[in-house]
């Protein structure tokens, strides 16, 4: 019974989080998701990450004139290393494109290295995430390249609800880091979905994912998608044995 009040507590705090966010929220959309991951050694397992972003309902704000377009294109390859059953460092390369197929488009090439941390409270499963991200993002107007940092930190939850599905929410706030930052507390990323497992390999989540991107003197350009992400794990050590 403890249990079970626990985890409508942490579904309500989720779900109010996005939803009090979205008052102010500017655009809605499509966010489909490509979560594909492998282990190949003992400890070592890559992963690839894969999404795109689509506004398509202008919501009227009066300070927003954004129409429906293709907002991002997001590429993510990574190797994580799995110090313990809890604790695991990650790599990666991104590949990251604004304004996709428009002439002010903008290309970003970028790396990260992340720690993440694991635990159970019961049959709450949480995620701590700590990352930070080396950037190159292009400038056209100067045709020049500068590199920008910022840090990253997640918090998730995962619960099951019956013996198909479950429930999974995080909350993600972006630091800028580096010198001279016009914005230091740059964006904020809150998601809360009901996942069904397939099959052991494979998972399907269908949710709310609110972003919010701080483009100076406190304005904020809200986004609200409805995400909708394959989830792809394969075993390579099963398959050897």
């Amino acid at each position: 019974m403890l249990f079970r009040k626990n985890r409508f507590v942490i579904l309500f705090s989720f779900l109010f989080s996005v939803l009090v966010k979205s008052q102010s929220v500017s655009v809605g959309g499509l966010f489909p998701v490509i979560d594909h991951s492998g282990s190949i050694a003992n400890k070592l397992d890559y992963s690839l990450y894969y999404f795109a972003a689509f506004p398509l309902a202008n919501l009227k704000r009066p300070e927003v004139t954004k129409d429906a377009y293709f907002n991002l294109l997001y590429f993510e390859q990574a190797l994580t290393y799995k110090l313990t059953n809890r604790f695991s460092l990650t790599g990666s390369y991104v590949y990251q494109r604004t304004n996709v197929v428009y002439d002010n488009y903008v290309n970003e090439n970028r790396f990260y290295v992340q720690g993440k941390y694991k635990h159970s409270i019961k049959k709450i499963n949480l995620t701590h995430r700590l990352r930070f991200d080396g950037r190159f993002i292009q400038n056209r107007i100067t045709n020049e390249t500068p590199f920008t940092n910022r840090v990253r930190y997640l918090i998730g939850c995962d619960f099951p609800i019956n013996e198909n599905f479950y429930f999974t929410a995080y909350e993600e706030v972006f630091f800028n880091t580096f010198k001279n930052a016009s914005v230091v507390y740059g964006e904020n990323w809150s998601y809360a979905a009901i996942g069904k497992k397939i099959n052991n390999q494979n998972k399907i989540e269908a949710g709310i994912l609110y972003i919010t991107w701080n483009t100076g003197v406190n304005n904020w350009f809200n986004q609200y998608y409805f995400q909708v992400t394959w989830i792809n794990h394969l075993n390579f050590r099963n398959n050897k044995s």
